[in-house]
């Protein structure tokens, strides 16, 4: 375990520090980001999502970093995705956020609960985030809900209703993540509290820069992946929290204040 949480967190400052160096394109709220902008895939196919009846993955023109969304233009039209989130022994409470584009009389919805496995029990209810005509623009819908013990998977379901003639739903920047904080993070298990300045300037780090560009947003999600065990090993040994605060993150933070000190002045 020690081993690998060095390994980890090596490969956090590298990757860090290559991607300060990479140009800003990518709009976001911050987190785990699902499916970013919809670029990914092949011909009418968004990659990762399950497409039925009138769904379809399009090229509509410049959205945020680039052009494609998904788009719904009847009753039967959805896109289902399957998102693991590792085996959750504890509850963990999580962001779930995306844009919609509503015309005609219609509302757009994006569906999300939490499941024991794909297709298995689910254990939670639909949280469910809507909109209704944007006048030609995307609005962005966001809600918190809690993922129980013994969560797998979440399942991410984009739809409409209500249809009428013309009517069309776009969904762009599909998200859920875990808000920095709880026992699921490094940084927080170290410090021993959610409030710590210290990780301010983590989170400020997260959201303009690492989620500011394609490769930041894969890394952060493979990271929320990878560090629940490792937060928890860590939160349970004061010597190793220590090690890893002052040897490990109290450098990194004071590069990163250094760099926002720099930039403002």
């Amino acid at each position: 375990m020690g081993r690998y949480m060095r390994v980890m967190l090596a490969a956090l400052l590298i990757v860090s520090g290559f991607l300060v160096l990479l140009p800003s394109g990518y709009v976001s709220a911050g987190g785990w980001v699902d499916n970013q902008s919809f670029e990914e895939g092949e011909g009418e196919v968004p990659y990762g999502w399950n497409l039925t009846g009138n769904a379809t993955r399009v090229d509509t023109g410049p959205i945020y970093a680039g052009n494609w969304t998904a788009l719904i233009t009847g009753d039967s039209g959805m896109l289902t995705q399957w998102l693991w989130v590792g085996n959750l022994t504890l509850p963990v409470t999580y962001e779930a956020w995306g844009w919609i584009y509503v015309s005609g009389n219609v509302t757009g919805i994006i569906d999300i609960d939490f499941w024991t496995a794909v297709n298995g029990t689910q254990l939670t209810s639909t949280t469910r985030l809507s909109a209704n005509n944007t006048n030609d623009a995307y609005v962005q819908m966001a809600s918190m809900m809690q993922a129980p013990s013994r969560t797998t998977y979440a399942r991410i379901r984009l739809l409409g209703t209500g249809w009428d003639k013309g009517g069309e739903v776009r969904f762009d920047e599909i998200g859920l993540y875990p808000p920095m904080g709880g026992f699921c993070f490094i940084a927080t298990a170290a410090y021993g509290t959610e409030t710590a300045s210290q990780l301010d300037i983590l989170r400020d780090f997260r959201d303009r820069v690492l989620l500011e560009n394609a490769l930041g947003s894969r890394f952060v999600e493979a990271y929320y992946k990878v560090s629940p065990p490792l937060a928890d090993f860590i939160a349970k040994n004061d010597f190793l929290r220590a090690v890893v605060r002052e040897v490990l993150l109290d450098p990194v933070v004071n590069i990163l204040q250094w760099s926002q000190d720099l930039w403002r002045a």
